[in-house]
């Protein structure tokens, strides 16, 4: 009998199984795939209404608040409260924090509005490292907490940063207090210590939609930024880290990199934005090595030989169609079941279409991050909108959709304006990734927006056909 070994104790070994329970019980609000991301819990606004109560909320000024979706609570109530936040640019990649302060005379919606990603990113003002701001209060998300002040986010690394980069600019101190809002189930007992380095941030204060737990004692926080905990790769990644690095240079301290690249938080991301694709292209290689003679060549490329003869003869006959419908209406049936047999091959062999001549673009932005490519087909197929191409960066929450112009009847092209201009009429007030509402059940936020745009160079782009 073989004994079973015991599962080995990590930080992530307690994310999962946070992310698990959750998912099981239906314990999160949209966006319901949760693993990997802070979850947007059921209850939250309720935790935020109970932080307000906190005299620490009452007294602060300024509050540095994650612009997490379980957090949008707490930025419009301390908004409403009129308080100012500032909120971290998302994975620090085009600066350092947003400065959102208070609309004098906003209605609800307005500041609901505001305190939304979108609202964020147009009415925030970019805070440099030399700003002089002072921060009374942090709020966090976690994925995992513990009573006695241990927490886990999703595992990037970018809230002790951020903590990091506001000790170095004289923003907080150790005594700021920082608290996190959670879900009762995201509680545990007990964290090991020995999971936790010098640069953890602990939480002072864990807010539940049925609690407050005031963690005693408070537990040390980190005192700056440990450039030896940090990779040269991750520096180029951030130009923040960049800069601050140069400052203490010059004020000659002691900076030194740690030798070797063991920072997985942002691996993943960075191999996902610069190498994929090349990476799109390997599941192609598989396909083809699944059939029968050579599919690669020495230099390692894709041998496409066996696919030229289904390319060309689709391309030759798709051309062939045209005569016969024109010039041979008798031949009209036998056209129509080709068609369909060419249809299907097209759908079994999606990377061997023909890439039909882009005419026009435009171009989505405001999309959210949990939002996922096969949303946005649905979301297109409901407005009758049928782009040729997808050219999809969910991570800059953006994507492009391809057009060619439509045809007449007699096979001459209409006027490029008209199609372009019911297409973005179709398009408006377009949400994604909903079932009737956006994320938080808002009606003012999350609209898509919609632009004209010249073609790009693909980074990913999707057969909508292939679905």
């Amino acid at each position: 009998m073989t004994e079973k070994l015991p599962e080995e104790v990590t930080k992530m070994s307690f994310r999962r199984k946070i992310w698990d329970y959750m998912s099981k019980n239906e314990l999160v609000n949209f966006p319901i795939s949760i693993h990997k991301r802070i979850p947007n819990f059921k209850g939250a606004a309720e935790a935020a209404q109970r932080l307000a109560e906190l005299d620490e909320f009452k007294k602060a000024k300024t509050i540095k608040i994650n612009p997490d979706k379980p957090q949008e609570p707490v930025r419009f109530l301390s908004l409403e409260a009129n308080k100012e936040i500032i909120v971290p640019i998302p994975r620090l990649r085009s600066g350092l924090f947003l400065h959102v302060t208070p609309v004098a005379g906003a209605i609800k919606e307005q500041l609901k509005t505001l305190a939304s990603r979108h609202g964020l990113e147009q009415a925030g003002k970019p805070l440099g490292l030399n700003s002089h701001i002072k921060v009374d209060l942090i709020v966090l998300g976690s994925v995992c907490v513990s009573q006695d002040g241990y927490r886990l986010g999703k595992g990037e690394g970018f809230a002790d940063l951020e903590f990091a980069v506001m000790m170095r600019m004289g923003a907080i101190t150790e005594n700021t207090t920082v608290i996190t809002t959670v879900h009762d189930c995201q509680i545990v007992d007990h964290l090991p210590p020995q999971l936790f380095k010098e640069y953890d941030v602990p939480v002072d204060i864990i807010v539940t939609p049925t609690q407050t737990i005031f963690v005693e004692p408070r537990k040390k926080k980190p005192s700056g930024i440990l450039w030896r905990m940090l990779s040269e790769r991750r520096l180029k990644t951030m130009q923040v880290l960049q800069q601050l690095k140069e400052m203490d240079e010059k004020e000659g301290r002691d900076v030194v990199l740690k030798e070797v690249d063991s920072d997985v938080e942002t691996r993943q991301y960075i191999k996902n934005r610069l190498k994929y694709p090349r990476n799109k292209k390997r599941p192609g290689a598989k396909k083809d090595a699944s059939g029968t003679k050579n599919f690669t060549t020495e230099d390692g490329t894709n041998d496409k030989t066996d696919n030229k003869p289904r390319f060309t003869r689709r391309r030759s006959y798709k051309k062939a169609k045209v005569e016969e419908e024109s010039n041979f209406p008798g031949a009209e049936t036998k056209t129509e079941g080709n068609a369909k047999g060419a249809s299907r091959l097209a759908r079994k062999n999606p990377r061997t279409r023909t890439k039909a001549h882009i005419d026009f673009s435009l171009k989505l932005s405001n999309i959210s991050s949990g939002v996922r490519v096969r949303e946005l087909k649905n979301a297109l197929l409901e407005r009758g909108v049928k782009p040729s191409e997808i050219t999809w960066q969910g991570y800059r929450g953006i994507c492009y959709l391809h057009f060619t112009k439509l045809r007449s009847e007699t096979g001459s092209l209409l006027d490029q304006p008209l199609q372009m201009d019911s297409i973005v009429a179709n398009l408006q007030q377009l949400r994604i990734g909903e079932s009737g509402a956006n994320d938080d059940d808002e009606e003012v936020e999350g609209f898509i927006r919609v632009e004209p745009a010249k073609p790009i160079s693909r980074i990913e782009v999707t057969d909508v056909t292939a679905v």
